[in-house]
């Protein structure tokens, strides 16, 4: 009986959490899939029937965004969890790199089309230099070290004599 009650207790108390998640404001759309369907997992591994249709689980899914995104992802949503989690992952990433793009501007303080050419040029020049620096390592050909002359020898032309190594005297 106790056991009975405490599974009772503890799937009533997984509902009511499944009812109220939300994704948290610094929180991926990928992250908050991971919560929900784990919550999902252990509401279905503790009712023995189908507490929630398919058009329960897509609404609470949408109701659970941040705001920003439900009003994006409800106006598309269809009755397929798959597609309202794609379109919600979409506009995620369009949102990041729209506010990406509004910082950027923001930080040098220019309009999109200035800070575009700004951004143009610094590639231009990176890879400029990039460029540079591989032309200057390219390797060079293995020239053999000049030998110096250590016996302070000098080719001798046909009419010099040459001389003896110990007593410096020519010709013996």
């Amino acid at each position: 009986m106790a056991e009975q009650f405490t599974d009772n207790n503890t799937s009533i108390t997984l509902r009511i959490r499944f009812r109220n998640i939300k994704q948290e404001p610094s929180e991926s759309v990928m992250t908050y899939l991971g919560k929900f369907n784990k919550l999902l997992r252990r509401i279905r591994q503790l009712e023995t029937n189908e507490y929630y249709s398919n058009a329960q689980i897509l609404d609470q899914f949408i109701a659970g965004l941040k705001d920003k995104l439900i009003k994006k992802v409800c106006p598309h949503a269809s009755e397929d969890l798959a597609t309202a989690i794609q379109q919600a992952k979409n506009y995620e990433i369009a949102m990041e790199k729209t506010n990406h793009t509004k910082l950027v501007n923001l930080a040098i303080g220019e309009t999109s089309s200035a800070a575009e050419k700004k951004i143009d040029q610094l590639t231009k020049k990176v890879e400029n230099y990039f460029t540079n620096q591989q032309q200057q390592q390219q390797p060079q050909r293995y020239q053999p070290p000049q030998r110096q002359n250590q016996n302070n020898f000098t080719p001798l032309s046909n009419n010099q004599s040459q001389n003896c190594y110990y007593c410096g005297i020519p010709g013996h």
